[in-house]
């Protein structure tokens, strides 16, 4: 007896075809432009405010590190950093599983703890600096306007 594989339907195929395309295509953009985030190009300043970092996150399934730019608008020494693609995005999963995190601005790698904000959920501020708490409320309206998703990443204090 044979074992025949069965065949995907049209629109499987299509979908797995799209989806081997936007994976290829984010792995190869990334490994292009994460060396360079890395070094410190383009990194959120006091000056801009809004630049790219390197996200590292721990494998919300395989439980190894991943590297990710994504951008970043800085606040009060906080980075907010958001999804447009919601819970699809693999390193809003990543964080949701392990909120402990480390990011590469400036050149430096920083160790951070990622608060999560999704739909649903109430959007903390309190013992944040004020210029935070304020990037927070915007950013929570596009999550419940645009189904956004979004972090806030806090800095580890190193003497910690």
């Amino acid at each position: 007896m044979v074992a025949t594989a069965r065949s995907a339907t049209p629109a499987s195929a299509k979908r797995s075809a799209e989806h081997d395309f936007a994976s290829d295509f984010f792995r190869i953009l990334n490994s292009v432009v994460e060396p360079v985030v890395r070094a410190g190009c383009f990194s959120p300043n006091l000056f801009a405010p809004t630049g790219l970092i390197v996200l590292e996150t721990t494998g919300h399934r395989s439980g190894k590190p991943h590297r990710t730019p994504v951008l970043a608008m800085l606040m009060d020494g906080h980075l907010i950093v958001r999804t447009v693609r919601g819970e699809r995005s693999a390193w809003f999963k990543n964080l949701r599983a392990n909120p402990d995190v480390a990011y590469w601005s400036g050149g430096q790698k920083i160790p951070a703890r990622a608060e999560v904000h999704a739909p649903g959920e109430e959007c903390q501020t309190a013992g944040l600096p004020p210029g935070a708490a304020l990037g927070i409320l915007a950013a929570a309206m596009g999550v419940r306007l645009l189904g956004w998703r979004f972090a806030v990443l806090v800095p580890r204090d190193s003497a910690v």
